[in-house]
């Protein structure tokens, strides 16, 4: 085989290589952008059950204030 000729086998396997590897990094792109995209939706919904409790214990919270007072009101009457 010539000079010329393995040079050129050479050079297009190079290129065969140098394709599959783009196409490799373009894969692990879109990996990357997919489990991106999967945390922000985790995110997203950690986000609004964190909101739902926070609401819940401040109702629980004012509900419980409410009690208190009541209970003290009811024990400075029977100390009355």
């Amino acid at each position: 085989m010539e000079n010329e000729q393995l040079l050129k086998l050479i050079l297009e396997r190079f290129d065969n290589v140098d394709e599959q590897f783009n196409k490799v990094l373009k894969r692990l792109d879109n990996i990357e952008q997919s489990q991106q995209e999967d945390i922000k939706g985790a995110l997203n919904l950690i986000s609004k059950k964190v909101d739902s409790i926070t609401y819940d214990v401040d109702y629980l919270s004012e509900k419980t204030g409410k009690h208190d007072t009541k209970i003290n009101s009811l024990e400075k009457r029977i100390q009355s």
